[in-house]
């Protein structure tokens, strides 16, 4: 793979951290620019002259920019443009279409494979890139780590569209919530869908057991340190990057069952996976006190992941199809 110099424009550490710190290790030079401002972009670009843009996703700050300005600075000074579309297939319409519509990227990089036809009958270039793992962010749980947490989630709530996640947490979470079995809970927006929340599942997280919300570079330590970790999942046929960053640090993890995890990981060996509010209660009953067999399924759960899952892996596979991009735009 030949270095290239890339321009990452994103200002979220969980992809400042995983895919851009990902290229770096590969030898990539990686140029951050975390704001929206057009002239601080131009004058980043024109700096360093890269050879690749990458954006990635959806925020805020993006949706209020003038992204048309993109293709034309990429035009400019000859520059491909990959999106990854970090949104699909849940929001393809909602937020990936737009985008692209907006942005106009030489390539698409897609969570899921079966947007990448989808793209390309819009005229659009696209390859499948899943999330992954990067074990420089990540290091192994072990055991002389304490284990200060029983049952831990970690994620925001979610909840603006009902997607798989609604039945995910009545699997996982709740049926915990209404035991009495503390689940330590990071992330925003639990506190401000309270009353959606006590509508849904007819309980209330404790106000004791949220924390809010917790630094992404953190979340690492708190992997480390639980018996066990809740991995809520928002759809059947996708899994979430948390999925991969809980595994690859050899956290033990309970998740709903999905096609998508049956298919990736084996239950019982690398993860253990519930079907509905009962058989949650029981697997938490069963491994909370069982360290060695909490220890040797988070051992194997790491290693299919470095195996498999990491960005190093994705980034060659996909490399292939987006330096023929970056050789054009700079012809």
């Amino acid at each position: 793979m030949k270095p290239r110099t890339v321009f990452f424009l994103n200002h979220l550490s969980c992809y400042l951290n995983s895919l851009a710190d990902s290229l770096s290790q590969m030898g990539h030079r990686v140029c951050y620019q975390t704001s929206w401002n057009f002239a601080e972009i131009e004058a980043g670009l024109r700096h360093f002259r890269p050879e690749l843009l990458l954006t990635v996703g959806y925020d805020k700050a993006m949706h209020e920019a003038p992204l048309e300005r993109v293709p034309e600075l990429c035009e400019k000074y000859r520059i491909a443009h990959v999106y990854w579309a970090t949104e699909d297939r849940i929001h393809f319409e909602l937020i990936s279409r737009p985008m692209v519509n907006r942005l106009k990227p030489d390539l698409v990089w897609t969570i899921h494979p079966a947007c990448v036809p989808i793209y390309n009958r819009i005229g659009l270039a696209a390859a499948y890139f899943n999330f992954a793992f990067n074990p420089r962010r990540f290091p192994m749980k072990h055991g002389k780590i304490e284990e200060t947490y029983d049952v831990v989630l970690i994620g925001h709530a979610h909840l603006e569209t009902r997607t798989y996640r609604y039945e995910s947490l009545r699997q996982l979470l709740y049926p915990l919530i209404r035991s009495g079995l503390r689940t330590d809970v990071w992330g925003g927006g639990w506190n401000e869908n309270a009353e959606l929340l006590l509508r849904e599942y007819g309980a209330v997280i404790p106000p004791e057991w949220l924390h809010g919300p917790v630094p992404y570079l953190r979340t690492a330590e708190l992997y480390r340190q639980s018996r066990i970790v809740l991995g809520v999942q928002n759809a059947e046929d996708q899994v979430t990057q948390r999925t991969f960053e809980i595994l690859g640090t050899g956290a033990f993890m309970i998740a709903s069952r999905t096609p998508e995890l049956e298919t990736l990981f084996e239950h019982g060996q690398e993860l253990v996976l519930s079907s509905g509010p009962e058989e949650t209660l029981e697997l938490v009953r069963h491994y909370r006190d069982r360290a060695g067999d909490r220890a040797k399924i988070g051992a194997r759960a790491r290693a299919k992941v470095l195996d498999l899952h990491t960005y190093r892996r994705r980034l060659r596979d996909v490399w292939a199809l987006t330096e023929p991009h970056i050789e054009a735009k700079g012809r």
